[in-house]
């Protein structure tokens, strides 16, 4: 199982991201969101809706999505566009397990958000990656069990259950 925990030196280093995102782009909101529907983290102006619903469905709409290019011979779709009449979405991939969910309104543009949010997706693969390549160090220097022990465990276990 893999760790994606995120600790607080991370979580600071993605919220400074997001948060200068909200300032250059003027959207009110950017969340991130995983494959899987989980909300990793939020900034900018609380919406009133269920913050963790909302991820469920970012992440459900990427998966439909993907599947509809998919039908039409692409790899898939790496950014989506909701426009609404008075409330907007631009989701991106971040990597292959993130996906960056801005909320925007009329107080900017389409083109806007857009140009700040791929300075933002390059700067969040950055900490991504810093991030896993910092996870995967500390697994290769994790203590090794002595073979013997876990053997000698093993036998202890069987022993004392009846195996």
């Amino acid at each position: 199982m893999v760790n994606r925990a995120l600790y607080e030196e991370d979580i600071g280093s993605i919220n400074a991201i997001l948060k200068e995102l909200l300032e250059t782009s003027f959207a009110q909101g950017a969340l991130l969101v995983d494959n899987a529907g989980q909300l990793i983290l939020n900034a900018g102006t609380t919406p009133d809706f269920d913050l963790h619903a909302f991820a469920s469905l970012v992440a459900a709409d990427f998966a439909a999505n993907s599947e509809l290019a998919r039908l039409l011979g692409e790899d898939g779709f790496n950014t989506l566009v909701h426009q609404g009449g008075r409330e907007h979405l631009y989701l991106t991939r971040v990597n292959a397990r993130v996906i960056l969910a801005a909320v925007f309104d009329k107080r900017t543009s389409l083109g806007l958000v857009r140009l700040r949010v791929k300075r933002c997706v390059s700067d969040l693969r950055d900490c991504f990656q810093r991030l896993f390549d910092r996870r995967q160090q500390s697994i290769s220097e994790a203590p090794v069990i002595d073979p013997a022990l876990v053997h000698g465990m093993e036998s202890e276990l069987e022993r004392a259950f009846g195996g």
